[in-house]
């Protein structure tokens, strides 16, 4: 995987655009923990990528192949039912075979829908802000450019437009393109992404060099549930990880690094667990979401309400665009690349803000999980999949 890493694209900071076109460059932060650089990837390459690492390390995978509810026995979940699909020369899909799997513990990351997360009952907080967003990609000869672009004022003409944008090199002849709201903004179901994305790139200047017809796949689009809004992200026999858990930035719709952390989070409390031949360390997953994000999505909960009518985040925006040390402490922030401890004033205020966020932390009461049986596998379906 380390090899690979080197042919991604890398970038060394943000470029902030907002009104009138004001620009401003920031380099990123570097520290103990993080490198001054980010890296780009296409999602289907990354993904794929992500996948050879597993197989090469022992993971058995099944394509095609989609879990459709829990098996549940004695109060805990012990394994999935599963169905396998494929196209049929005449459109959709057809099922070709099904089968029962046995596990230990299910993790449970099948993205914002999280349909297996829906099938198991596990429901989300109404309350919590929710990202809207689409994207696709564009032929652009700023693929390799160093920087990524985000673009704080939408316009048609002279109407202003709820939301924000960005453009991020790929580095193989494309460029990421999208747009994004919040659910705060009082008229977000009356928002067409579609058109938001369209208008955006109207507005881009015209030595950009992109227009709708450099297009190169379909729009994706869909709701980002943020800041853990999964009411319970653990439980007898599974977890929730990455989006499925909410695990979405608040701050700027971000959860690619969330689901990587949880996933690692994840495999390492499962591991513990099973290594010790019991189950309570399940708990220690909702224990560590609080510690490790906690604070920070609360206090990204408080920034998503103020900044929910376009021209109060506008407001905000002309007042930032005017200090670069501002906007350096707000890319610090939003990109919650502040060191545990140290490096300098920025990331000690932040530190500081944290703490007060955290005062208002409410844990879940305890969880009683039963001692794990012995995993059993279901002899006909072995030699296709086999327990995880």
């Amino acid at each position: 995987m380390a090899a690979k890493l080197e042919t991604y694209q890398r970038v060394h900071g943000l470029r902030v655009i907002g009104a009138s076109n004001r620009t401003l460059e920031m380099q990123w932060p570097s520290s103990a923990e993080f490198p001054n650089y980010g890296l780009v990837r296409p999602r289907k390459d990354l993904d794929l990528d992500l996948a050879d690492a597993a197989r090469a390390a022992g993971a058995e995978y099944m394509f095609g192949t989609e879990a459709v509810s829990p098996l549940v026995e004695d109060a805990k979940v012990a394994g999935v039912r599963w169905v396998q699909k494929l196209a049929s020369p005449g459109g959709g899909v057809v099922k070709i075979d099904q089968g029962e799997l046995r596990s230990h513990f299910v993790l449970i990351a099948d993205g914002a829908s999280s349909p297996f997360g829906r099938a198991m009952g596990i429901a989300r907080d109404e309350s919590y802000p929710m990202g809207l967003a689409i994207r696709t990609y564009y032929r652009s000869s700023g693929d390799k450019d160093d920087f990524f672009e985000s673009w704080l004022e939408l316009r048609k003409g002279d109407e202003l437009l709820p939301g924000y944008g960005w453009i991020f090199p790929v580095g193989d002849g494309t460029v990421n393109i999208g747009v994004g709201l919040l659910t705060t903004f009082g008229h977000w179901r009356q928002v067409n992404l579609n058109h938001l994305q369209r208008a955006f790139i109207d507005m881009l200047p015209a030595s950009y060099g992109i227009s709708h017809e450099d297009q190169t796949e379909p729009y994706k689009s869909g709701r980002l549930p943020m800041a853990t809004s999964a009411i319970r992200p653990y439980g007898p026999g599974y977890l929730l990880i990455g989006d499925a858990a909410g695990m979405v930035n608040p701050f700027n719709g971000e959860g690619i690094a969330y689901a990587l952390e949880t996933g690692v989070l994840a495999g390492r409390i499962t591991a513990d667990a099973l290594s010790n031949g019991k189950s309570p360390e399940l708990r220690e997953y909702h224990e560590a979401i609080n510690d490790i994000y906690g604070a920070y999505f609360r206090a990204g909960k408080r920034f998503t309400k103020i900044i929910g009518s376009p021209r109060v985040f506008r407001a905000l925006c002309q007042v930032g665009m005017r200090s670069q040390t501002m906007m350096e402490f707000v890319f610090l922030v939003l990109a919650n690349l502040a060191p545990r401890r140290g490096g300098g004033l920025g990331p000690s205020v932040m530190r500081s803000v944290l703490r007060f966020a955290e005062k208002d932390l409410a844990d879940l009461p305890p969880l009683r999980i039963p001692d794990l049986p012995p995993a059993k596998v279901d002899k006909g379906i072995e030699n296709k999949a086999g327990a995880a």
